[in-house]
């Protein structure tokens, strides 16, 4: 069984508001529901897009961007275009800090400002596990870049519907021991979607095994051109 690992303090917590964590590398957000803390994945499945400026209420969260429902405790999609759920994890709160860890969530009672207060100036740990040790890690062989290219074909420019691969928008993938670093364009300076695809590209790394952390360098030159892009990707265009 994986162990729980420190992801916040309890005080980063803003009633009303989902605190972006990382469990087990993997984006996430914290939320109350219902007087109870829960952690749900941060990544919307029907196309990647982060859940953290989605709407919440009545314990489901909504896509910003095509709608796509999500049960806060279950993860489950409620509704289209969603088809898959996404990951929920366990979380405690002992010695002032959020602590999480890759398996199905268990609601856990939210403290409350007493509790968050003594907790913090005490150590006191409120809804406090049986048992939490320090995150052990094992031995692993490092990605290739293969995998790493791949991963960031999971990344889909939303105004193109094109993968970032194969739009040519990677110059380059480099990797230090758990951190990979990577420089990649933009179809134009002004793209819209900028911020979006460097977000998703970051979390479509940390999503490979092994990768702790993920540089993502927005680069201009040499500038973008059509020619960049594979042939698969010039026919879905119909660029010839």
């Amino acid at each position: 069984m994986v162990d729980f690992e420190r992801i916040a303090d309890v005080t980063d917590y803003v009633a009303g508001e989902p605190l972006s964590v990382l469990i087990d590398d993997i984006p996430a957000l914290i939320i109350e529901l219902d007087g109870r803390y829960v952690a749900i994945e941060d990544r919307c499945s029907h196309d990647g897009q982060p859940l953290s400026d989605g709407l919440i209420t009545e314990g489901t969260i909504e896509c910003a961007r095509h709608g796509a429902r999500f049960d806060l405790a279950t993860g489950a999609a409620l509704c289209m275009p969603a088809t898959e759920g996404i990951a929920t994890f366990d979380l405690v709160i002992k010695d002032g800090g959020f602590w999480g860890r890759s398996r199905k969530a268990e609601l856990v009672p939210a403290a409350t400002a007493s509790q968050v207060a003594a907790a913090s100036a005490s150590g006191t740990a409120a809804n406090e596990p049986s048992a939490v040790s320090t995150t052990t890690t094992e031995p692993f062989e490092a990605p290739d870049e293969g995998v790493l290219i791949e991963s960031l074909r999971e990344v889909i420019d939303p105004e193109l519907m094109i993968n970032i691969v194969d739009l040519g928008l990677i110059y380059g993938v480099t990797l230090t021991e758990d951190k990979v670093n990577v420089e990649m364009t933009l179809t134009s300076p002004a793209c819209p979607a900028g911020p979006q695809i460097i977000q998703q590209s970051k979390m479509a790394l940390m999503r490979v095994p092994g990768i702790n952390s993920a540089d993502i360098k927005l680069v201009m030159s040499p500038p973008w051109t059509p020619e960049r892009m594979t042939d698969e990707a010039r026919d879905q265009l119909g660029i010839f």
